[in-house]
């Protein structure tokens, strides 16, 4: 080809691509996220801990984004519901869900292939609080401490516990087989409604994800044991269930994730905005008021607690076979 005829063809070849250029518009550039409302998909029911904390983080982010973030209510199975709705979703940063550590890490490993999502179907962006979980029992309960309460129950006596989560039911049926109790769990519905049937006289213990601290300053109530690592804030020298002899907690983060796959530009706004809003007025008043203490582990702290949380619900499991 001549030098001629080259310069001919690209004249035409750039003729071509500016008439293309005119004819249709450049190419879009990518909008800036976000451009849209986002949605927060929340795994407990409306007005529970969970629930009125995603009020107060909507509210926040909105200030920080610049986009609505429109909460939507999916209780059940633990959360289970809300993440396998948020699992199906597009990882474009648009659907986020809220739950809590057992929701990813419990309920895939006490359920193995029967939950509609595995705990790796997600990036998790940040927590923000950790629940005060533990055990306890009516004031005046013929107890006042955990190994009170296995002698009394190895005497004869019956004893109900109010289930709140599905680890309940687990973690009672692991303490009957190591202390050759027999204890049974009565199916309740929320913390609230533990703390209903233990001062009611119907159920002689109850779960707690930090319900029962209301009624500590009214001697209503005797904490028996943390079900978290650590002692709980309000009873420090109340024993850990793993101090106690079971290789086991239960501890329970509230956090957002959202599907696998986020693209890492939009992952770094979310978890900033996160942060940010957890600051906030409106976040810092409710974790005040519930009272739980701030935690924020970061997206590579959360997924390393949810990981390890899972590998001890397994050997759990595994124990009770």
């Amino acid at each position: 080809m001549t030098h001629h005829s080259f310069s001919t063809m690209l004249r035409f070849t750039t003729t071509l691509a500016v008439a293309a250029v005119l004819a249709f518009g450049a190419l879009p550039a990518r909008a800036e996220y976000p451009d849209k409302p986002i949605k927060l998909i929340v795994g407990f029911r409306a007005g529970g801990s969970t629930d009125t904390l995603a009020t107060a983080l909507s509210k926040e982010m909105e200030a920080v984004l610049g986009q609505p973030v429109v909460k939507e209510v999916r209780a059940g199975g633990g959360g289970a519901k809300a993440a396998a709705a948020a699992k199906l979703a597009a990882p474009d940063g648009y659907t986020l869900v809220m739950a809590v550590t057992p929701t990813f890490a419990f309920n895939t490993a006490a359920i193995p292939g029967k939950t509609p999502y595995t705990k790796d179907d997600f990036d998790y962006l940040e927590s923000l609080s950790k629940a005060q979980e533990g055990i306890y029992a009516k004031a005046d309960a013929p107890f006042k401490t955990w190994a009170e309460m296995i002698a009394y129950a190895k005497k004869g006596n019956k004893l109900t516990y109010s289930a709140v989560t599905p680890f309940d039911k687990l973690f009672v049926r692991f303490v009957n087989k190591k202390e050759g109790t027999n204890i049974k769990t009565i199916p309740t519905k929320g913390g609230s409604g533990a703390m209903k049937n233990v001062l009611g006289g119907h159920t002689d213990l109850g779960f707690s994800g930090g319900s029962h601290v209301k009624m500590l300053g009214k001697n209503k109530i005797t904490v028996l044991a943390s079900l978290r690592g650590e002692p709980l804030i309000d009873t420090p020298d109340v024993p850990t269930v793993m101090a106690l002899g079971y290789p086991i907690t239960f501890e329970a983060h509230f956090l957002i994730a959202a599907p696998k796959g986020l693209p890492g530009d939009v992952k770094k706004t979310l978890v900033s905005a996160i942060q940010k809003a957890s600051q906030g007025g409106a976040v810092r008043a409710i974790l005040a008021k519930l009272p739980f203490p701030e935690e924020q582990l970061g997206p590579d702290g959360l997924k390393a607690s949810i990981d390890a949380a899972y590998e001890r619900y397994v050997n759990m499991v595994k124990s009770l076979k």
